[in-house]
Formats: C-alpha cells, structure tokens, sequence
C-alpha cells in the first residue's frame, strides 16, 4: 500500500515539474516543435509499416557492423597486448644491453678527458707565452 502511494507522488512530482518547465517560452517551443515532429513519424509509420521495417533493418544493420567492428579492434588491441609482453622480456634484455654500453663509452669519455685536462694543465704553463690561437692546436 505505502509503495503505491509512493509511485503516485512521484508520477504527480514530475507532472508539476514537467507543468513547471513549460513556463519557460523556449522550452515550451521545443516541447512542442518535438511533440509535432514525433506525430509525423507515427503517421508516417502507420501509414507505412513497411517503412519502418526497412529503416528498422538499416539501423540494426549499422548496429551490428560497429559491434564487429569494435569486437575486432578490441581482439587487434588484446593481440598486441600479448605481443608486448612477450617482447618485454627482449626488450629489458637489449635495455640492459644499451646501459652497459654508455656506461663502459662514459668511463672511456671519463678517461679521455681528464688525461686531457692533466696534459693541458702540464703545457699550458709552457704555453702562456704564446698566442691565444696555438694553444687550440689539438682539438
């Protein structure tokens, strides 16, 4: 019983809301632009009913080949997927590889230029003489 009374307030709530809306000039328009285009269909259906089956058709058409088109990306996007992971145990592995490398290039740059600096602190002494010009012969 109480159930009962509920829905009907509820049904009695939306009426007043739906009432209340219509106050406004542009929905009241909308409203009614939309309430005379629906009578349009249904004329034209009942009319018509074959109509309606053949446009019904089309839109289930439309429907199904976007959900075959969507169950196909989503098995290209869930192939790929696996792919990675499969390659990720190679790709860490040639990670590592490429770590490895700058590290033993860094310490052989590490090497090369601070026996440089030593043997350009050694000459520059000897070279404070000369003009700015020679002291840039070995680079």
């Amino acid at each position: 019983m109480g159930s009962n009374k509920f829905f009907k307030g509820v049904m009695l709530g939306a009426v007043a809301g739906g009432l209340l809306s219509l106050l406004d000039r542009s929905t009241r328009q909308e409203v009614g632009s939309t309430l005379k285009n629906s009578g349009t269909y249904i004329s034209t259906y009942s009319k018509n009913p074959q109509q309606l089956i053949e446009s019904s058709r089309e839109v289930y058409e439309k429907l199904r080949t976007t959900a075959d088109q969507v169950t196909r990306d989503i098995q290209f996007i869930s192939d790929k997927v696996e792919e990675i992971k499969g390659m990720t145990p190679q790709v860490k592995e040639i990670i590592e590889e490429t770590k490895e490398t700058f590290e033993d290039s860094s310490e052989a740059y590490k090497e090369t230029f601070s026996d440089r600096e030593t043997s350009n602190e050694l000459t520059a002494q000897d070279e404070e003489s000369q003009p700015i010009a020679s002291s840039f012969k070995g680079y």
